[in-house]
């Protein structure tokens, strides 16, 4: 069915009706987007924008991949709506195509509840954390991101990420969610080596030992609370909206703790599963051996083509589940409609071996951006793999000063005119490259698993022409 578009009076109701975030409504500078098509966004007016945000990195075989759009019609035909209770084929097809296909080498993969998004996965996978130990306290990281609802938010320890207002142009207002706390929750150390909080250098910071002080430093808290206080601890491969690859060693050395001490491992794979870095899950790519108890999807189980997430459980939490009744439901859990956008997905990475394409991907771009780290002088650092990539951007490379002395600790209250991340942003947009970061000195950037050459090169060129602009500032 064709429709006319009047973008004209799109932009009004627009402007009227809908609450925007990120901006002032004095800020807001609206983005039409008519259609989308592989690593592009399309405008009204035939501008095509290459997508090296890839959205919320999470279209991970690209847009409008005709094998989910087929399973979504063939399920749109067959279904309106059942929830969670009754079963689909799609429900039971992804479940084994997850723990059989994929992981099928893994022998602790128990079972797993669906979900409608990366958020509610991290809430319920905590659920099922307390529910299991009997126990209360979640152990989160510095830096880190779990979503937008409030057991999640309280995870959240990158300040953008926690839901709070902050002021535009000179106002520096920062109002923070009054009541939010950190719902038993508390705060270990990151694994961000380039700037670390504990004052340590990599590698030297292991010549007392094997361990990473970061991770000794996490085992201590811990004891510290107690052992028979703390249900788990959630770590992400690689933190998303944090942007910090952490060093081979640290998944390990958090996996070994967990196990010795008694307390469960929630690895979130919403950002990283399903082929982001090079492995179908993040943590497989620091140890093929890693056995989380919990772990969290969404977005690449479906490549987003529709909301859908899930959460994985070991075999003993799943065997405990089967002998209690759960008096847990969630309206759209299970939704026909996006577990079949999962299955077509998954078959299509399964068939296509998609890791491997993104790891081939991420080993062209990666070299690409270390060439640019050795001809910039506002490159500090270039961290990644796959299609996901760490970009530090400093004032100078020998003491690693940053443009925004807050880092990772901004609100992003005033006036942003001297974020680097914005300032990079605009000058590929001058390319027509979207290539930006969350945080206001690192860089954020990776396409679809499927990007091609020639898009890889038209985002280095783009990132290369804003990095000549932004050399001139320091």
């Amino acid at each position: 069915m064709e429709h006319t578009i009047d973008w004209g009076k799109i932009e009004e109701w627009n402007t009227k009706y809908v609450m925007k975030c990120f901006y002032t409504k004095e800020e807001y500078h609206w983005t039409p987007v008519e259609r989308t098509e592989g690593d592009y966004l399309i405008m009204p007016d035939g501008t095509r924008l290459l997508d090296f945000f890839n959205q919320l990195y999470c279209v991970n075989v690209g847009q409008k991949n005709p094998r989910i759009v087929e399973y979504i019609k063939e399920a749109l035909d067959r279904y309106g709506f059942v929830w969670d209770i009754y079963t689909t084929d799609y429900k039971a097809r992804v479940a084994k195509l997850i723990i059989e296909d994929i992981l099928g080498s893994q022998d602790w993969p128990g079972k797993i509840r669906y979900t409608n998004s990366g958020g509610e996965s991290v809430e319920v996978a905590c659920i099922i954390a307390r529910l299991f130990t009997g126990k209360s306290l979640i152990a989160t990281r510095e830096h880190a991101y779990h979503g937008v609802t409030g057991g999640a938010v309280s995870l959240n320890r990158v300040y953008p990420g926690r839901s709070h207002l902050s002021g535009g142009g000179s106002d520096q207002t920062v109002r923070n969610v009054p009541g939010q706390g950190f719902f038993n929750s508390f705060v270990c150390p990151t694994p961000f080596c380039y700037r670390c909080s504990l004052g340590h250098t990599y590698p030297a910071c292991k010549s007392c030992g094997t361990q990473l002080p970061c991770v000794l430093n996490t085992e201590r808290l811990i004891l510290n609370h107690g052992v028979d206080q703390v249900a788990a601890i959630i770590t992400e491969p690689a933190y998303g909206a944090g942007t910090i690859v952490p060093p081979e060693e640290y998944l390990p050395q958090i996996s070994e703790m967990t196990r010795r001490l008694g307390i469960l491992w929630i690895v979130d794979e919403v950002l990283m599963g399903f082929g982001r870095l090079g492995a179908w899950f993040g943590h497989q790519k620091y140890g093929k051996n890693l056995k989380p108890d919990v772990m969290t999807m969404a977005k690449g189980i479906t490549s987003s083509q529709v909301p859908c997430g899930a959460v994985l459980v070991n075999k003993e939490i799943a065997q405990f589940m089967d002998g209690m009744r759960w008096n847990h439901v969630s309206t759209f859990a299970g939704h026909p409609i996006a577990l079949a956008a999962a299955q077509g997905n998954l078959e299509y990475m399964i068939e296509h071996n998609i890791p491997q394409v993104a790891e081939k991907a991420g080993a062209y771009f990666g070299a690409k951006l270390q060439e640019l780290e050795q001809k910039h002088k506002t490159v500090g650092l270039v961290a990644g793999a796959g299609m996901f990539w760490q970009v530090e951007l400093v004032k100078n490379k020998e003491t690693r000063e940053p443009f925004v002395a807050a880092d990772r600790y901004t609100a992003f209250a005033g006036d942003q005119s001297k974020n680097p991340t914005g300032i990079v942003l605009g000058k590929c947009l001058e390319k027509g490259v979207l290539l930006g970061g969350f945080v206001p000195n690192t860089l954020r950037i990776g396409a679809s698993l499927t990007v091609s050459q020639a898009d890889m090169d038209k985002a280095i060129d783009a990132l290369d022409y804003a990095l000549d602009y932004l050399d001139t500032m320091v």
